[in-house]
């Protein structure tokens, strides 16, 4: 009877996964452009060790210390991915996205000397959208859509030089293994004949802590920040 119940469960899955495509209106996509991200942080109290509001430096290390003290620019990376939208009815869908890219940090400056120190995550990133269709014309689509994300990291990494000197790449040991978040986005569609050329807008915000401290690591204050990412995307695309 349990074997019965099993291979009914399977044959059930095989047949949504086969014909749920077919029960809806659906289009592939591709998409690629660029993402801006930087850090925040969600218990920014000043550390009476520091004097500063924030300190990466048991998470990132201290070679050039104290460029992480100083402000925050943008990170800017890619954006790869391929989606596929479920159409339910005039007005709603569903879509389900995979996707690479890199977040993380740049406190690059050079008021005083030459420094380049950039913090960069990769990751697959596997979105899930619900869209609204506000606007719809012959040629002309646009959705308003919200949704989350999970990203599963592939490398940390972070890139330093320092006057003259070559810039190097080490490897960041303590970025957690899997990022979960929200998004809200717009994006406009502009129909070439059966197709769409897509233009995406996208703000997402974290919701987990990007960094783990390691048992090995010296604990240099009781506390450490808990950081998160946030940032947008732009992306154009192509639906087939």
């Amino acid at each position: 009877m349990n074997l019965f119940r099993i291979n009914i469960t399977h044959l059930t899955c095989i047949i949504v996964i086969c014909f749920f495509p077919v029960l809806v209106k659906a289009q592939a996509g591709v998409k690629t452009g660029a993402t801006f991200s930087n850090f925040y942080y969600t218990d920014a109290e000043m550390n009476p060790n520091i004097g500063y509001d924030i300190d990466l430096r048991p998470y990132l290390g201290y070679d050039i210390e104290w460029v992480q003290l100083a402000d925050q620019k943008p990170l800017a990376s890619y954006y790869v991915g391929a989606y596929y939208n479920y159409q339910f009815s005039n007005s709603f869908s569903v879509r389900p996205e995979m996707g690479f890219t890199q977040k993380g940090v740049n406190f690059s400056q050079s008021e005083y000397e030459r420094i380049i120190y950039k913090v960069k995550i990769s990751y697959l990133e596997i979105p899930l959208s619900f869209a609204y269709k506000f606007i719809k014309r012959d040629k002309f689509v646009s959705e308003l859509y919200l949704g989350g994300f999970g990203a599963f990291k592939l490398n940390a990494v972070k890139k330093t030089a320092y006057h003259n000197s070559t810039a190097e790449k080490t490897k960041i040991n303590c970025v957690k293994n899997f990022e979960a978040g929200i998004h809200l986005g717009i994006n406009f569609r502009y129909r070439i004949f059966e197709k769409f050329i897509l233009f995406d807008f996208r703000i997402f915000q974290g919701l987990t802590d990007v960094f783990y401290m390691p048992e090995d690591q010296i604990r240099l204050y009781f506390t450490t920040q808990k950081t998160k990412i946030t940032g947008f995307n732009l992306t154009l695309g192509y639906e087939f």
